[in-house]
């Protein structure tokens, strides 16, 4: 059967520590308020929820969806599955969307794009960011089917899309809503703080979050946060880090900023599959050794925002999803990789406050905490204003 929008939500799977859970779950949560957001979008007439979870369709038997289980016994292939499924589910237009990319997303953001790319007589698509791709809405799935290879992540869908198969792709404004994606754990303990403070969280996630907002260790993000907000704060921001959220910060604080910007877009463009990430931190972090070149950044900054996943490619370095996780949380006694161990413990024990994570650190999170801000979710001696 054919349908006028079919949304395809992809939920995958984690590992079996506890850090992992903790994002599956936020994932999770965050996946059901997007088949409730999804249903509310005129125009899609079928939800499709594609996971490898099989035991779901038991727990949540009332949800208006069609399950879409992985094939058991193969390997996943986000290229491959997504072309698996624009197979199975043929459609006028399709909203995909990663289960975790809409956590503070406003509703008629995703209702116009999915309008814009139905009225086009043109191949379309319109996603958060084509750079680092999370959600889209497109018309064109012929032109996902001819190149799942290309396709090894999400992340590369805009930029794939646009670059190598010449469809019109057009990105969102940044913002909060457009950029903040539950990738990492830095993105939910960011997440956790806003149940009481700024932009309001949809039910389900908000439900999941609220016991975290006490248990979990979110004092590095509100040490760093009340030192960007303080006037004339000295912050570092490192990582893939853009212009527009540069300029977020600076037109929203009064603290004075050294960004460090490597390797945007190194997912998309293919870079870190083939091992070609490069990186001058980096090099200059492992001519130090951990514990030094944390001793030198205190003396430039007074907190810091760090995308580690970059050092790490640059490295050739490729810890488990577990490690990388505990080491954004600060859990330095269940980190198995020495090197990554002996990194977060030096930046645990460095003098000024610094937050680990993946890409969200220096995207969507410091978005997210610029509405935290303004919301005074911030309070504290150290935080004086914030324009």
């Amino acid at each position: 059967m054919r349908s006028n929008v079919t949304t395809l939500i992809m939920l995958g799977p984690e590992g079996p520590g506890e850090a992992e859970q903790w994002v599956a779950g936020g994932r999770l949560a965050a996946a059901l308020d997007a088949v409730d957001m999804a249903a509310r979008v005129p125009g899609v007439d079928r939800i499709v929820l594609a996971t490898s979870e099989r035991q779901l369709a038991n727990q949540y038997p009332q949800l208006d969806v069609q399950w879409d289980f992985d094939p058991a016994g193969q390997g996943f292939q986000f290229g491959s599955r997504l072309s698996g499924l624009l197979e199975r589910y043929p459609a006028q237009a399709y909203i995909y969307l990663g289960a975790g990319s809409l956590p503070l997303i406003d509703s008629e953001v995703l209702a116009q794009a999915v309008q814009d790319v139905t009225r086009a007589t043109q191949p379309l698509a319109i996603t958060n960011n084509l750079y680092s791709s999370d959600w889209m809405a497109f018309n064109c799935p012929g032109a996902v089917r001819d190149r799942p290879e290309r396709l090894e992540t999400d992340n590369a869908l805009g930029w794939v899309l646009k670059t190598e198969a010449g469809v019109e792709v057009r990105g969102q404004p940044p913002s909060a809503g457009t950029r903040l994606d539950i990738d990492t754990p830095a993105d939910l303990l960011l997440l956790a703080h806003l149940v009481d403070h700024g932009p309001h969280l949809r039910r389900n996630l908000e439900n999941y979050l609220r016991p975290a907002a006490s248990q979990r260790d979110g004092s590095r993000w509100l040490a760093a946060g009340r030192r960007l907000f303080t006037a004339g704060g000295q912050v570092a921001l490192i990582g893939r880090v853009s212009s527009a959220v540069w300029g977020h910060v600076e037109a929203n604080t009064q603290a004075w900023i050294r960004v460090f910007s490597e390797e945007r877009g190194m997912t998309a463009s293919g870079r870190l599959a083939a091992g070609q990430v490069k990186s001058m931190v980096s090099a200059h972090l492992n001519r130090l050794g951990p514990t030094a070149f944390f001793d030198e950044l205190s003396e430039l900054a007074q907190a810091v925002f760090f995308d580690t996943r970059v050092v790490l490619a640059h490295s050739r370095r490729s810890p488990s999803t577990g490690d990388r996780y505990a080491s954004d949380l600060g859990l330095v006694e269940s980190i198995r990789d020495p090197w990554l161990r002996q990194f977060t413990a030096a930046a645990l024990e460095a003098p000024i406050p610094i937050v680990l994570g993946g890409h969200g650190v220096v995207t969507g999170d410091l978005y997210g905490l610029v509405e935290v801000a303004h919301a005074g979710g911030l309070s504290g001696s150290e935080t004086e204003t914030a324009r």
